[in-house]
């Protein structure tokens, strides 16, 4: 066997294990909650639609899910009117000032989130700022804003700026340059974009965790604390309807975008 095929032959079986690593939990939640028992039993001994029946019959399920969706609508509209804006600032700038810049706008995909979520809580507490849906859409999008921040300023390295200077040139302004050359250039970064930060929104828990209450609790807070008092299949079928919404979410943008442009792939060829 020559060196690029055992090195092919390396690279299937490792990604093949990957995937099944993280497909495998997925796939076991998902018949777990269409299970007929009483208790997480798996294999499934039946199936059964009544642990969705009983989740969105039930208020508190509900009322969580609208909440949750409220807050990841808001969370995408704020990650967007900051990210693009500070992706375009930054964008082919050097120096030590927008290195050190671009850092800190980055810095919440390393930070772990239960930090955040903590020190956002101090800050509130010491302005005297209740929880509410809005402290959890401030925090998370600390969060997001990272995400379309990075896939803008991905696409905006792909876009000629001569492009830009040419329609300067004749006549058209910043805001008519934006809209009619760099939008339609960078809109999959966008879009992209924001289907992470509604996503990063809807899964969150640890910052959700530090900044609701009782009053405010988000689908993934909810979920948290039901499966720390209870070992039965609703969780489960909690779990799959956020599985599914995502998935719902990946589809819509894969019509719209394709899903290949996340890996520079566009219709077979290389961006």
């Amino acid at each position: 066997m020559r060196d690029d095929d055992k090195r092919g032959f390396g690279l299937a079986v490792y990604t093949t294990v990957m995937t099944a690593l993280v497909l495998l939990p997925i796939v076991i939640v998902l018949l777990i909650s269409f299970t007929a028992s009483e208790y997480i039993v798996f294999p499934p001994p039946g199936l059964s639609l009544e642990w969705y029946r009983a989740v969105l019959s039930d208020p508190q399920w509900t009322d969580s899910l609208w909440l949750s969706l409220e807050i990841a609508a808001l969370v995408t509209g704020f990650s967007l009117a900051l990210g693009v804006p500070a992706a375009l600032a930054l964008r082919g700038r050097g120096g030590v000032l927008a290195a050190s810049a671009q850092t800190l706008f980055l810095s919440p995909l390393m930070v772990p989130t239960i930090i955040i979520g903590f020190s956002l809580l101090r800050v509130f507490s010491m302005m005297n700022i209740a929880a509410s849906a809005l402290t959890v859409a401030a925090g998370q999008t600390i969060l997001a804003m990272a995400y379309v921040m990075r896939l803008v300023l991905a696409s905006l390295a792909g876009v000629d700026p001569r492009l830009e200077n040419a329609a300067a040139i004749h006549g058209s302004g910043p805001w008519r340059t934006f809209w009619t050359v760099t939008f339609p250039l960078i809109r999959h970064g966008i879009i992209i974009g924001a289907l992470f930060a509604f996503i990063v929104s809807l899964d969150d828990v640890n910052i959700a965790l530090f900044l609701s209450d009782v009053r405010t609790s988000p689908l993934s807070v909810t979920l948290f604390s039901y499966i720390e008092q209870n070992a039965d299949p609703l969780g489960a079928a909690v779990s799959s309807l956020l599985v599914l919404i995502a998935v719902v979410l990946l589809a819509i943008a894969d019509r719209m975008v394709g899903i290949g442009w996340l890996f520079g792939i566009r219709d077979g060829r290389s961006r």
